[in-house]
């Protein structure tokens, strides 16, 4: 075998796509791996990036390298293409750059699944709590109230001044804690998304905002004729819930506009707000925010989604997170 041969079998039994460009945009060498990830014809010398849409982050990205002359170097971690997860790297070369294209798709798959698991393991666990909040900590409120009214009636209808209002006092504090309790089974578990579906959730979070009188909250919703898998409401669910708390904790805001479209593959949530802003740079995070945010970011990889956050000091904050849903 010729050392031209031997070269050419090691190029293309490597496990990996290489596939290399001039500065021309022309392809000038692929692998049978590259070819197949980048969809090149066998016989015809192809132009990029108008070859590539099928794989978007990289169509944009050679755009952006066409339009400003940069440097071609840059990295696309796990990005979708045809049902895979591609990490595509782009470095220079004399008159051009090379493409390296590994297949991630296992591990994506692996690192979802793991999210799954743990998300899960958090959702039984607020499960359990609120069941033992409901079942144990309520009924033990209600026998007090019950006692409460006994000793009413074993006073008399002349209680003294004073015990009248200790019992009154006592009575508003144990309505006071009746509420609290159920708005923590609430949340910890909402029963309303069960039985009801995501808008009716949003809807009776918005107004329990509302009633609350710390924020206008408003709600709306485009497209939602049938109910999300339980999977994904409950995901968005819990990240307006974060997203909200944010707000509540930190912005100072007047206002919570929440609005949830349905599009033919993809589901979106935005929850903006008006209030103080921040940069959304991790190391700017107020103390606490950074780790919210997180969750967001693990909650929507869970999904297959995606989260972007958009900020100014003293512009408010834009949150959206799309996730795509069958049909």
């Amino acid at each position: 075998m010729k050392d031209k041969e031997i070269l050419e079998a090691i190029f293309n039994s490597m496990p990996y796509g290489i596939v290399a460009v001039g500065n021309d945009r022309r392809v000038l060498l692929s692998n049978e791996l590259g070819s197949a990830y980048l969809r090149l014809p066998e016989k015809q010398v192809p132009l990029l990036p108008g070859q590539v849409e099928h794989i978007p982050d990289l169509y944009y990205r050679l755009q952006e390298l066409e339009k400003n002359r940069q440097e071609p170097s840059f990295d696309l971690l796990a990005v979708p293409a045809d049902g895979l997860f591609l990490t595509i790297r782009c470095r220079p070369i004399p008159q051009g750059f090379v493409l390296s294209i590994m297949d991630v798709t296992r591990s994506k798959q692996t690192e979802r699944h793991m999210l799954h698991t743990m998300l899960e393991a958090q959702e039984e666990q607020r499960r359990k709590l609120s069941t033992e909040i409901h079942d144990g900590i309520g009924p033990l409120i209600s026998t007090i109230k019950l006692n409460l009214d006994a000793l009413k009636l074993e006073l008399g209808g002349q209680p003294s001044h004073q015990a009248a209002r200790m019992m009154e006092s006592m009575s508003e504090l144990l309505q006071a804690m009746s509420a609290e309790i159920r708005n923590i089974s609430h949340n910890l578990m909402p029963n309303v998304l069960v039985d009801f579906g995501l808008v009716a959730a949003l809807e009776n979070l918005c107004h329990r905002l509302n009633s609350s009188g710390k924020v206008k909250a408003n709600f709306f919703h485009s497209g939602m004729r049938e109910r999300l898998d339980l999977k994904i409401a409950l995901g968005l669910y819990r990240i307006a819930q974060e997203l909200i708390n944010n707000t509540l904790k930190y912005a100072r805001a007047n206002t919570i506009n929440i609005q949830l479209i349905k599009h033919p593959t993809t589901v979106v949530l935005v929850v903006e707000d008006d209030g103080v802003g921040f940069e959304p740079r991790l190391q700017e995070y107020p103390t606490g925010k950074g780790i919210g945010l997180q969750n967001i970011q693990t909650r929507a990889k869970s999904m297959g989604g995606a989260f972007l956050l958009e900020s100014q000091p003293g512009k408010g904050v834009l949150a959206t997170v799309e996730v795509p849903i069958k049909n």
